[in-house]
């Protein structure tokens, strides 16, 4: 009789064994795949990114945002695929809410002048390259961004301006003579000053024919 009890324990506990292993989760177990499995999205969307397909590799950026030691990363990378995918709208909500968690970060606010700048915002371009060049007088990137602006917005004065003082800190840079070439096609004064030479010299000219 007791071994037929302790047969029937035995065939139990096998029982509940077979049904632990397959049914009752192991703790931490869902975790941890759910972990895996956002880094693997992670690497898939960086392996899309680095093809340029970056309509796929922002699906992936999604999926991999579900894991929030994930997500910051996951979501600016999500806004430099909606960028270099000019998906302007998109692309500045993130680099906005971004800017928003690290207001200093000069990466960031270089991203989100350049996004208003192909937006057509250029108001909005403008005044972030501006205070990014009183902060930062030393990059000749952030003046060269700011007197892009300055053109396209048609403020060729202060265009004008801002390239004597890439001249005088930047002398090699190889924008100034392009800069050059812009204003004095666009600028209105220039080209009305390149008129008035052409006048003086024709009539210069007719004056020594004259004589």
């Amino acid at each position: 009789m007791k071994r037929s009890a302790a047969g029937a324990v035995a065939v139990l506990f096998l029982l509940f064994s077979s049904c632990a292993t397959n049914h009752l989760p192991v703790p931490g177990e869902s975790a941890a795949v759910k972990k895996t499995v956002s880094i693997e999205y992670m690497a898939i969307a960086d392996a899309y990114n680095d093809l340029a397909k970056y309509d796929k590799a922002a699906q992936y950026y999604l999926l991999a945002m579900k894991n929030k030691k994930l997500y910051w990363s996951a979501y600016y990378k999500l806004g430099r695929c909606y960028a270099m995918s000019k998906n302007w709208t998109e692309a500045r909500k993130i680099y906005s809410s971004l800017l928003k968690r690290d207001p200093d970060n000069v990466n960031i606010k270089m991203s989100l002048a350049y996004i208003y700048a192909m937006e057509g915002k250029l108001k909005s371009a403008e005044s972030i390259y501006e205070l990014l060049w009183k902060e930062n007088p030393g990059s000749v990137e952030v003046l060269t961004n700011y007197i892009d602006v300055l053109i396209a917005s048609e403020k060729y004065d202060e265009a004008e301006k801002n390239l004597s003082i890439m001249k005088e800190k930047f002398s090699d840079d190889k924008n100034i003579s392009l800069f050059e070439k812009k204003l004095q096609e666009l600028n209105p004064k220039q080209v009305e000053l390149e008129e008035s030479d052409k006048d003086s010299s024709v009539i210069t000219e007719e004056d020594t024919v004259l004589e």
